[in-house]
């Protein structure tokens, strides 16, 4: 009887195992399920705040533009008005955008030829995905323009 017993009690004893790994299994899948819908719950914030994160790059890039285009407008109106370039950089309009670029996190600078017949205007920022821009008498508006007091013109 007692081999009975001990046979009984094996078998019991192999049951019993045969469940503990069978509930350690389902506790690894319900992590992992777990794990998965932490992962796609994170990534359902993530991807809107990097679409967020361009969108506004490119609001800023093209507030830039818009701001080069306006001194190149300025520029043109002063130009018709005093027939020249020469205190360019002391007018008002011209100051308004300066200060624009400034709260942006950017500097400007206006350079006119000698003659006072050209100008060209080189930004620079901060932040390198905004990079530097040029506008010139021709009126070309662009990226690394890389004017200066012997370059009076965006390359």
């Amino acid at each position: 009887m007692d081999q009975q017993n001990l046979n009984r009690q094996n078998r019991d004893a192999v049951r019993t195992d045969e469940s503990i790994v069978a509930g350690e299994s389902e506790k690894i899948k319900k992590f992992f399920k777990a794990l998965a819908v932490l992962v796609v719950f994170f990534s359902s914030f993530s991807v809107p705040i990097y679409l967020s994160y361009k969108t506004q790059e490119k609001a800023k890039e093209m507030r830039v533009k818009m701001e080069m285009g306006q001194l190149r407008n300025w520029a043109m109106i002063y130009e018709l008005e005093n027939k020249d370039y020469d205190g360019l950089d002391n007018n008002v309009e011209i100051k308004k955008v300066f200060e624009s670029i400034k709260s942006m996190g950017g500097n400007a600078y206006i350079f006119v030829s000698a003659d006072h017949k050209r100008y060209c205007c080189q930004t620079n920022f901060l932040n390198k995905s905004l990079g530097s821009w040029c506008v010139d008498y021709t009126g070309n508006i662009g990226r690394d323009g890389n004017c200066d007091k012997n370059n009076v013109q965006c390359k």
